[in-house]
C-alpha cells in the first residue's frame, strides 16, 4: 500500500514539517529534534552547543590522529599514530620503524568501509595510502594485452578519468562512488554492476605488491603465486588488509566504450510478482536499481553497451544529486532526524525523494568536462562515456548534498534466490509500514567467480563459477544522539530480523566494507562460511603469522594469525630491533637519523599570573622569532620524543594527563596557570613540492574561555607561517612553503598559555600536509621520524 503520495513537491515542504513534530513523537526517547543534526558537519566542534568527538566526530574528532568512517557517527577510531608516507619507499621505512618498535600496523586508504574493520588494535599505528596515487603506463603483462599497475591510494574515478583518456577501461567494475581508494576497494571486494561479468573489482587484479612486517617489497601475480599457489593468490585478491600492505595493483583493461543508459520505473505489484525483477533488468549490460517501498514503485537505470556514439561529451549519471536549494539543503538532515522517529514524515521524505528524481532525471548533460560545470539538460534516455555513466564524481556527489551519516547493510546472493528474497521483503515491508527516505532497498549485479576466496561474489557451495548474482542492499539515516536502544529500535528495526533470515534462509554473503559489526559475528554464518576463513587463514600463517595486521574485528569474524602475539619486532628484525642508540625510541634499524635524537627539542617557561597577557589573537610578544626565542631562559629544555600535540585541562603541566615523552620532571615554580613552551627540530623533506604547515590550539573564539586564553604560532626556517588566538580567522590558519627534497628546514612550534583554570586552555594539536604542486590542508599529525631535536647551535 502506497504510504505517501508520490506528487512533485517542493523538498522544503516535506522538511519543513520538522517543525511540525507532534506532541506524541517528541515525548518518545528518539531524538526527534536533536541539536546536532543542524550544527555537526560544518567543520567547527561547538562545544557550547554540546558537540564532543563522541557524538559529533565530523567536526570534534581529531583527523590527525583518528580514523573516521565516511560515515562518521558509524566508526570512529581511538587515537593512534598516522603516517601519510609520500612513496612506497617512506611506506616500507614507515613500517620497519613501526614493527621493529613493536606496532602493529593498520593499513588505511578513505576509510569508507563501515565498521571497526578501519581501526587497528590498541598500540596499532596507521599506514594511510593518501600519497600514493601514482598511475604507470597501460602495458600488456604475462597473458593480458592491456593491463596498469595503480598505487593504492589512487581513487576510483581518478584512475576512470586518466584511463578515459587514453582509451581504456575497466569496465563495469568500477564503484558507484568514485572517491575509494583502488587498495582498499580491491581489500573488501567493492563493485559496480554487471548482470554480463564480475562487477567486482578483485577480479580484475592481475598482481599486487605488497609490503610485509619485514618491510620487504614482493609482487604476487596471476601466472606465478596464482599457478604455484592458487590460494594464496585468491585470498590476497580480497585480502582485508590481513596479507601485508597492498602498495600497487595491476589491473586489466579493456577498450574504453560508450553506454546507452535509459530510467525505467516498475511497479511494486509487477516486480514482486514471478519473474518481476528478471523482467525488471532484461536487456540491460549495467543495473543501478532502487526500490522505494513506500511509494510502491521501482526506480532503476539500465544501461547497455553500445557502438553508437555519444550524445554528448559531456553526458554523466548524476543520481543521488538533485538539484536542492539552500533551504532544503539546510533542512535535508533535521527532517531525516525527525523522520527517523516518526514513519508519516520518513514517508513524506520518501515520497519526495522519487518525486525530484521524476521531476529531475539525473542523466544529464553539462556544460564541460568539470565535476561542478553547471547542468545544461536532463535526460530519462542518454548516452555517454562508459565511466560518466556508471560512476559518480565525488566532487559533484558532495557539493550540494547534505553529508550525514548512514547504517548500510549488504550482501549478495544469487540471482535465483533474488525473486524469493524480494517476496520475503516486500511481506516485512507491508507488515511494518517500511518507508525508505535515503535511497530505497539497492540492488546491483554480478557474476560469480571462482578465481576468488572471501568477496561476497566468490563462486562458492552451491554457485558456480559465472552464475549471475545480486548485490542486495539497505540504506538508513544514522540520527544523532541515538543510545543504543535508540539504534536498534528507530534505526536497526526491521533490518536486523531481515539480515539473519537472508543469512540463515539464503546464501548471503555480507560485505566487508558495510553492514555492523554484529553481522559477521553470527554463530550461523560463520558456520557457513567456515571453509572460506580456513582457506584464508592459510594465507595469514604464510604472509603474516604474528598478525602484525590483524585487528579485533578480523578475530572476532574468525581470521587468525598462529602465532599472534609473539615477539614479532623479534622475529622479523632480530637484535637490530633492541638498539636504539640516540634513545628517541626508534630502533636504529628503521631509524632515519640513528645517531639523532628524533623528535623536537622543547623549552618551557614560567609566564607567571597574567605575564604578557593579550587580546589581538597573536602572540604580541614574539612578533618575531629572536623576540620569541628570548622569551625563555634556562629554567627547562630537554629532548622530546612526544608531547607537542596535547590536550589537557589540568592545571598542572608536569601532569601525567600531557604525554610528554619523556615527562617534565618538575617546575620551577607555581605553573599551573599559565606558561609557554616552544619546540625545535630540523626537518628533512621526503618529496619537492609544496608543503603546508598549521596548529590548532583550541581558542578560535573571542571569549576568554574560547580565544583569550592562549596563542600558537608555527615557524619555517624562523619566518611565521601560521598563528591561531583570540578571534583567529580562519579558525585553523595555515602556511604553505616550497621544499626541496632531502634539504634540511628548521621548524618551530610556539605555544602560549594563559588562565590554565578555564577549559581549553592546554591544548596543541600541530598539523602538516603535503600538496605536490598545490596547497593543502594540514591535518597529518607530526611524525617523529620525520624530525630531529635541534638545540640553537650554529647557524641553524
Amino acid at each position: 500500500m502506497k504510504r505517501a503520495p508520490s506528487t512533485s513537491l517542493a523538498l522544503a515542504a516535506g522538511l519543513f514539517s520538522v517543525l511540525l513534530v507532534n506532541v506524541e513523537v517528541q515525548a518518545q526517547s528518539c531524538p526527534a529534534l536533536s541539536t546536532l543534526a543542524s550544527s555537526c558537519r560544518n567543520n567547527d566542534c561547538e562545544a557550547e552547543l554540546g558537540e564532543n568527538a563522541q557524538n559529533c566526530p565530523e567536526d570534534c574528532a581529531d583527523p590527525g590522529s583518528q580514523l573516521m568512517a565516511y560515515y562518521t557517527q558509524s566508526m570512529t577510531c581511538a587515537p593512534a599514530p598516522i603516517y601519510e608516507p609520500l612513496s612506497v619507499a617512506e611506506l616500507q621505512d614507515d613500517i620497519r620503524a613501526v614493527v621493529s618498535s613493536g606496532l602493529k600496523v593498520k593499513p588505511a586508504g578513505t576509510s569508507h568501509s563501515a565498521t571497526s574493520i578501519i581501526c587497528g588494535d590498541d598500540g596499532a599505528a596507521v599506514v594511510r595510502s593518501t600519497h600514493l596515487t601514482g598511475i604507470g603506463p597501460v602495458e600488456s603483462f604475462e597473458t593480458h594485452g592491456h593491463t596498469v599497475n595503480v598505487e593504492a591510494g589512487v581513487e576510483i574515478n581518478d584512475l576512470q578519468e586518466h584511463l578515459a583518456a587514453q582509451g581504456y577501461s575497466h569496465g563495469f567494475g568500477a564503484t558507484g562512488f568514485g572517491g575509494i581508494s583502488v587498495g582498499g576497494a580491491i581489500a573488501t571486494g567493492a563493485h559496480g554492476s554487471s548482470l554480463q561479468s564480475s562487477s567486482t573489482i578483485s577480479s580484475a587484479v592481475v598482481a599486487l605488491d605488497v609490503v610485509g612486517p619485514d618491510g620487504q617489497l614482493t609482487t604476487y601475480s596471476e601466472g606465478t603465486t596464482g599457478v604455484s599457489d592458487p590460494n594464496l593468490w585468491a585470498a590476497l585478491k580480497t585480502n582485508l588488509g590481513l596479507l601485508g600492505y597492498v602498495v600497487r595493483a595491476r589491473l586489466k583493461l579493456e577498450p574504453q566504450f560508450n553506454v546507452a543508459m535509459e530510467v525505467r520505473y516498475v511497479d511494486e505489484t509487477t516486480f514482486v510478482a514471478d519473474g518481476g525483477v528478471a523482467s525488471a533488468v532484461a536487456g540491460c549490460d549495467y543495473v543501478f536499481l532502487t526500490w522505494f517501498p513506500g511509494q510502491d514503485e521501482v526506480q532503476l537505470l539500465c544501461g547497455a553497451r553500445t557502438g553508437n556514439p555519444v550524445d554528448s561529451p559531456y553526458a554523466q549519471n548524476q543520481l543521488f544529486t538533485p538539484n536542492l536549494s539552500g533551504l532544503e539543503t539546510t533542512f535535508a538532515v533535521p527532517g531525516l532526524q525527525a523522520g527517523m522517529c516518526n514513519k508519516g514524515l520518513q514517508c513524506n521524505i520518501e515520497g519526495t525523494r522519487l518525486s525530484l528524481y521524476r521531476d529531475q532525471p539525473p542523466l544529464v548533460v553539462t556544460q564541460g568536462p568539470e565535476p561542478l560545470s553547471p547542468v545544461v539538460s536532463r535526460h530519462t534516455v542518454l548516452t555517454g562515456p562508459s565511466h560518466r555513466m556508471i560512476t559518480l564524481q565525488p566532487e559533484k556527489f558532495l557539493d550540494n548534498q547534505p553529508s550525514f551519516s548512514q547504517l548500510e547493510y549488504e550482501g549478495a546472493l544469487p540471482f535465483s534466490q533474488i525473486q524469493a528474497a524480494v517476496q520475503y521483503l516486500n511481506s516485512i515491508y507491508n507488515r511494518d509500514d517500511i518507508c525508505q527516505p535515503l535511497i530505497g532497498t539497492i540492488m546491483r549485479f554480478d557474476t560469480a567467480d571462482a578465481g576468488l576466496l572471501i568477496s561476497s561474489n566468490h563462486a562458492r557451495n552451491g554457485i558456480a563459477h559465472g552464475e549471475q548474482m545480486v548485490h542486495l542492499e539497505f540504506v538508513e539515516y544514522w540520527g544523532y544522539g541515538l543510545d543504543d536502544a535508540g539504534l536498534e529500535a528507530h534505526v536497526n528495526t526491521p533490518y536486523r530480523e531481515i539480515i539473519i533470515h537472508l543469512v540463515d534462509n539464503f546464501d548471503y554473503w555480507p560485505h566487508w566494507g558495510k553492514n555492523d559489526e554484529w553481522v559477521f559475528e553470527l554463530a550461523s554464518l560463520q558456520a557457513r562460511n567456515a571453509p572460506e576463513v580456513a582457506s584464508f587463514n592459510q594465507a595469514i600463517a604464510q604472509l603474516d603469522p604474528y598478525g602484525v595486521f590483524s585487528n579485533q574485528f578480523t578475530r572476532n569474524a574468525g581470521f587468525a594469525a598462529p602465532q599472534e602475539g609473539g615477539d614479532f619486532a623479534q622475529a622479523y628484525y632480530g637484535p637490530c630491533a633492541a638498539l636504539d642508540s640516540d634513545g628517541d625510541g626508534i630502533s636504529d634499524c628503521a631509524d632515519k637519523a640513528p645517531n639523532r635524537f628524533s623528535g623536537m627539542y622543547a623549552r618551557i617557561d614560567d609566564l607567571g599570573f597574567g605575564d604578557g597577557f593579550f587580546a589581538d589573537g597573536s602572540c604580541g610578544v614574539a612578533d618575531n622569532w629572536n623576540e620569541m626565542k628570548g622569551n625563555f631562559g634556562a629554567e627547562q629544555a630537554q629532548n622530546m620524543r612526544a608531547g607537542w600535540d596535547y590536550a589537557s585541562e589540568n592545571h598542572d603541566y608536569t601532569t601525567h594527563t600531557f604525554n610528554w615523552s619523556p615527562a617534565w620532571s618538575g617546575n620551577a615554580g607555581n605553573w599551573n596557570r599559565s606558561w609557554e613552551v616552544m619546540f625545535s627540530a630540523e626537518f628533512v623533506a621526503p618529496a619537492t613540492g609544496r608543503y603546508c604547515f598549521g596548529t590548532d590550539n583550541g581558542s578560535p573564539g573571542t571569549s576568554i574561555i574560547t580565544g583569550r586564553n592562549s596563542c600558537s604560532s608555527v615557524w619555517i626556517n624562523k619566518a611565521q607561517v601560521a598563528e591561531v588566538g583570540y578571534n583567529a580567522s580562519p579558525r585553523r590558519p595555515s602556511g604553505c612553503v616550497d621544499m626541496v627534497a632531502g634539504q634540511s628546514y628548521r621548524y618551530d612550534l610556539y605555544n602560549r598559555h594563559h588562565n590554565a583554570n578555564v577549559s581549553n586552555s592546554f591544548v596543541s594539536h600541530p598539523s602538516w600536509c603535503y600538496g605536490g604542486s598545490e596547497d593543502c590542508v594540514p591535518q597529518q599529525a607530526l611524525d617523529q621520524n620525520d624530525f630531529i631535536a635541534k638545540p640553537d647551535t650554529g647557524n641553524f
